[in-house]
């Protein structure tokens, strides 16, 4: 099986459309491509189903819709892999309170539209923020941006800095991300006006540095 998180994870950069009908055309098992930050995104695979039969979409409430904790997500494919999935069964089976947030959130897509919007041009706005800063911003696609520094010391000096003025990152060393090492720290991305708060602090650090 070939699992493709599409924007990638923890980078958040976008995987070509083309790229992944390679891997269809060459995989010789299933391919389950993770769409579940296709909000973010905007570009889907979901219209080469019924010509792979080896494709499986998978999507979450968890990210973009807010129902972290719920547990709840869906596959997406032809129906004999559907078939075939249902065998299996759910580990986390979904609870009526799931169904009832899920059916819920979903009358306000228009609402939660213009919050994804909003999001990617603050996004957007950051990382052209942190290369000015002349840092290493990943061109993310997602909700997060994960940013590179010289080494693992400027990492470290930068992680601590951004700690004392009460802002908390991921760094390389506290994930489990196979291939991603100590010169990394990942930004959720949040309101325009915390973002700018993380480009403040982040520029005083280069002026003290």
């Amino acid at each position: 099986m070939v699992w493709i998180c599409n924007p990638n994870n923890p980078t958040g950069t976008r995987i070509p459309r083309e790229n992944i009908i390679d891997i269809l055309q060459r995989a010789k098992g299933m391919v389950v491509v993770d769409e579940c930050n296709y909000e973010y995104l905007g570009e889907t695979v979901v219209d080469l189903i019924d010509k792979y039969e080896n494709l499986i979409i998978s999507r979450s409430f968890s990210k973009n819709f807010g129902l972290a904790g719920l547990r709840l997500g869906f596959a997406i494919s032809n129906p004999q892999n559907i078939k075939k999935l249902a065998v299996f069964g759910q580990y986390f089976r979904v609870n009526r309170m799931a169904e009832k947030a899920a059916g819920k959130v979903l009358k306000y897509l228009d609402y939660y539209q213009e919050v994804w919007g909003k999001m990617k041009k603050v996004r957007d706005k950051f990382i052209g923020q942190i290369n000015e800063l002349g840092f290493s911003a990943y061109d993310s696609k997602a909700n997060f941006v994960l940013v590179e520094f010289k080494n693992k010391k400027e990492t470290e000096k930068v992680w601590k800095y951004l700690r004392e003025k009460g802002i908390y990152t991921l760094a390389g060393w506290e994930n489990e991300f196979s291939g991603l090492d100590d010169s990394f720290i990942r930004f959720t991305i949040g309101e325009e006006w915390e973002m700018d708060k993380v480009v403040e602090v982040l520029s005083d650090y280069v002026k003290k540095s």
